[in-house]
């Protein structure tokens, strides 16, 4: 994984999906946090980032999936279990081969024994609700841009 720590800073190379089924966007979260990111994960070493999706679609929910489109290349810089991120991420389109027969805001876990996700769809109209992370991605998801964006987001203090 592309991940390199220099004292408490942190540089990721993240690809994540944006799953929009019947209206529903697939979200996760760790069980430990408050907050909702996009399903995906570090990039591999002479992996494309665009690779990165069915790869961690399915070692994460042993689903099969394909890339349609990037939406967003961004720059991200947060703190996060007490340390400064200077993230690079890729958000893709992508979809599900096999489209899930019951989609609701129920939970359900990933089959990743190592991590602890929480998987959940949520409507696209109610995604205002949930706290997601990076907070963009809210009315981004709710607004779908035709053409790749390239974003800064730095939820750092000066």
């Amino acid at each position: 994984m592309l991940r390199f720590d220099e004292g408490d800073n942190r540089f990721n190379f993240r690809s994540a999906a944006v799953i929009i089924h019947n209206d529903h966007v697939l979200i996760h979260r760790s069980e430990k946090d408050d907050f909702w990111a996009l399903p995906g994960g570090r990039v591999e070493f002479f992996e494309t980032s665009e690779d990165t999706i069915p790869r961690e679609i399915q070692e994460e929910l042993g689903l099969d999936s394909s890339v349609v489109r990037l939406v967003w290349h961004v720059e991200n810089f947060f703190e996060y279990i007490g340390k400064k991120f200077h993230e690079v991420s890729n958000y893709f389109l992508a979809e599900l081969t096999e489209h899930p027969e019951y989609v609701s805001e129920k939970d359900f876990p990933g089959i990743e024994e190592e991590l602890d996700l929480i998987y959940r769809w949520v409507p696209v109209s109610k995604l205002s609700e949930y706290v997601v992370k990076p907070s963009f991605l809210v009315k981004g998801i709710q607004n779908l841009p035709t053409t790749t964006e390239y974003i800064k987001f730095n939820e750092l203090s000066s």
